[in-house]
């Protein structure tokens, strides 16, 4: 699926890339990525990098902007759950976990025209809606104590080429997780968001254009969208599973519904194991482009949309992604480790900055400020206002990386943007605290509180979210579509299995219960639009 790309491709793509740097990167004429924008949306290009198939991070941040060429390793397994023991023809869903395939492990009684046949929502998976009568050319309905289905074991038998959608972009909703899909990639503004299979349909015909095997997304748990399954994967087995009134069935949906959400979670900090490896150095994002990612919902400033972005912003930045894609495939360099970058700066400052903002103590503040800051300061220096050592702490951690790209470009930009918040704020907490030996202690404090409160405002690091360590029965729950309410999205907690079973109300709607294609899809999303 993924043939050599030739001499003239290359050279095209070289071309089109020094073209797209020389042109748009930091050229006022036409429309392009540029570094402008990079700058100005630092915090949210670095939690991009940063969150980047970490679950936690992800399903805070859910509303993605960017998208990632990755590979899979030749080797790695993944799952499948489905009615039948026969490997599906064309497109279809695998998934990282297997307690998230066991979920669709099940009789899904007759096929639907243009079915949206991954809803996504555990609900559906155990509890599906009855299915319409059968006739001369369906299968009839499952049986009273019908085999739960199949699990497919699949391997990987070569590299596979991916492309991953930020976020949580495997959530149905009207939020805005399926805008890069839609808007950006499919160029369809009018898709209802529960028609996945249409959305995979579109995706998979991009996939062929640009030489992939598929694209990775979330919802509680990493999926594929993988477009043939005759092509890189090696079935492994296709194992039965039992009837619902065997032992060994799962009948306990709130425990099975609570181990999907916990294998989830052992996904936080990352899929584990290297079974994805990302070009950072080939991210493309929309936080790239000076267009409009306001959310016409006043209430969610905080969510990024692509609804009021042109047709021809859009077809630019698709261009890119598929420039992009060709780049990464063909030239298989080490790409820069810029979520590493990401990592060593929040694990700099994540625990730091909190205790300052929290404390009442100006010693404790003028400790941690000059614990942070020493490293970069000469004290021999005689420069007004550590000019030079706040330039040191701005780069202090860009310094390892090489630039190799214009994606790398416009990402360094993005990272010192932010660097130059986290320092520009730190120093003028210096100088409240540690400089200004005569300032009232307690306006000192309040002062120096507020800016660091300010800052962690503008930063918004799922690591402030975290839950600690929870018991056995209990995993940290934050709302991952379709579960959670507006609790857990705001303030993730500890939860055991009977407390996350009926939680939804964060995602505004829930599953259509006959949303079979796109008619009665696009007129269940119109109802719940005017209930909105």
């Amino acid at each position: 699926m993924s043939p050599p790309i030739t001499l003239l491709r290359l050279a095209t793509l070289v071309f089109a890339t020094t073209s797209l740097a020389l042109n748009n990167a930091d050229s006022p004429d036409g429309f392009g990525a540029n570094l402008d924008s990079a700058r100005e949306n630092g915090p949210q290009i670095f939690n991009a990098l940063h969150n980047a198939m970490r679950e936690f991070g992800s399903a805070l941040h859910h509303n993605g902007m960017s998208l990632f060429p990755a590979v899979i390793p030749e080797g790695v397994l993944l799952y499948h759950g489905t009615d039948t023991k026969e490997v599906p023809k064309g497109f279809e869903w695998l998934a990282f976990e297997i307690e998230h395939a066991e979920s669709f492990a099940r009789c899904r009684g007759p096929p639907r025209k243009n079915p949206d046949k991954n809803p996504g929502s555990l609900e559906f998976a155990m509890h599906p809606p009855p299915p319409p009568p059968p006739d001369k050319d369906r299968r009839p309905r499952c049986p009273p104590h019908s085999p739960a289905g199949h699990l497919h074991i699949y391997q990987a038998s070569r590299p596979l080429n991916v492309l991953y959608i930020d976020g949580m972009a495997a959530g149905k909703t009207v939020m805005g997780t399926v805008d890069t899909q839609d808007i950006l990639l499919s160029a369809n503004r009018s898709r209802s968001s529960f028609n996945d299979w249409a959305r995979a349909d579109s995706l998979c015909a991009l996939a062929r254009e640009w030489k992939m095997d598929g694209f990775i997304r979330m919802e509680p748990g990493f999926e594929v969208i993988y477009c043939d399954f005759t092509d890189g994967l090696r079935l492994l087995s296709a194992n039965q599973r039992p009837a619902t009134d065997e032992p060994g069935d799962l009948d306990n949906m709130q425990i099975a519904m609570f181990e999907w959400a916990r294998a989830a979670s052992q996904r936080y900090q990352g899929i584990s194991s290297s079974r994805v490896i990302l070009d950072y150095s080939s991210m493309v994002s929309a936080f790239f482009y000076p267009i409009n990612l306001t959310n016409p919902d006043p209430k969610r400033p905080d969510l990024p949309r692509l609804t009021q972005t042109s047709d021809v912003e859009m077809s630019v930045v698709r261009e890119h992604v598929g420039d992009s894609v060709l780049r990464s495939v063909s030239s298989r360099k080490a790409p820069v480790d810029w979520q590493g970058v990401t990592d060593m700066i929040v694990t700099r400052y994540a625990k730091r900055l909190p205790f300052i903002a929290q404390t009442d103590s100006i010693d404790v503040i003028r400790n941690e400020i000059n614990g942070l800051l020493n490293i970069f300061i000469d004290y021999a220096e005689t420069d007004d206002g550590f000019l030079a050592a706040r330039q040191r702490c701005i780069q202090f951690y860009l310094q390892p990386t090489h630039v190799r790209t214009l994606e790398d470009k416009l990402i360094h930009a993005a990272i010192e943007s932010t660097t130059t918040t986290i320092c520009t704020a730190l120093f003028k907490t210096r100088e409240i605290i540690v400089e200004d030996i005569d300032a009232d202690e307690q306006l000192a404090v309040d002062a120096a509180k507020q800016i660091i409160q300010n800052l962690m405002g503008t930063l918004r690091w799922s690591e402030w979210k975290e839950c600690g360590p929870c018991q056995a029965d209990e995993l940290c729950f934050v709302a991952m579509w379709p579960f959670g309410n507006v609790e857990d999205h705001y303030n993730p907690s500890c939860l055991n299995y009977s407390a996350v079973i009926g939680r939804h109300d964060y995602w505004q709607q829930r599953p259509p219960p006959l949303c079979m294609n796109e008619q009665s899809c696009q007129k269940y999303d119109d109802v719940r639009n005017e209930e909105l």
